[in-house]
């Protein structure tokens, strides 16, 4: 990103803050080893509340399915691309926007490899920037083999 990114976090409870920046976290069970996001108190698979721990999430990921908004009614300039993305090294999918993902037809396809980012998505009615996580799209589609993936 080169600059430090000013402004206030769209959930707060999603990052941690660090000297570096906000930090994308989730949480994991120190007994089943499952990851989850947002973070969680009990665990939803072993039903204890005393084995979760605070998880960094993953910067790598790829695209599960997506789509294009025209359209915004919460203030994200239009057109944005959103969608799912399976964090492999964490073993879950998370919801999120994309980020340097034009042109659509060259970026945005199934299996597409992302990086975590965070920049400014929009303002709030009182001018405050706004940041939150993304996936940045990584490559186009002139570098996937004839099964899709690259």
């Amino acid at each position: 990103m080169g600059e430090t990114l000013k402004g206030l976090l769209v959930v707060e409870k999603f990052f941690e803050r660090t000297p570096g920046g906000p930090v994308l976290v989730g949480s994991k069970c120190e007994v089943c080893r499952r990851v989850w996001f947002p973070k969680k108190k009990v665990c939803p698979t072993c039903f204890r509340n005393d084995t979760m721990v605070v998880h960094p999430l993953a910067r790598y990921g790829e695209i599960v399915t997506y789509s294009i908004s025209h359209m915004s009614h919460i203030g994200i300039p239009t057109p944005y691309a959103f969608g799912y993305v399976y964090l492999p090294d964490d073993d879950i999918t998370i919801y999120t926007l994309f980020k340097d993902w034009q042109p659509a037809e060259a970026k945005l396809f199934i299996g597409q490899q992302l990086e975590l980012c965070y920049d400014v998505f929009r303002e709030d009615p009182w001018g405050n920037r706004i940041i939150g996580y993304m996936y940045r799209c990584l490559g186009t589609r002139s570098h996937i083999g004839e099964h899709g993936r690259q």
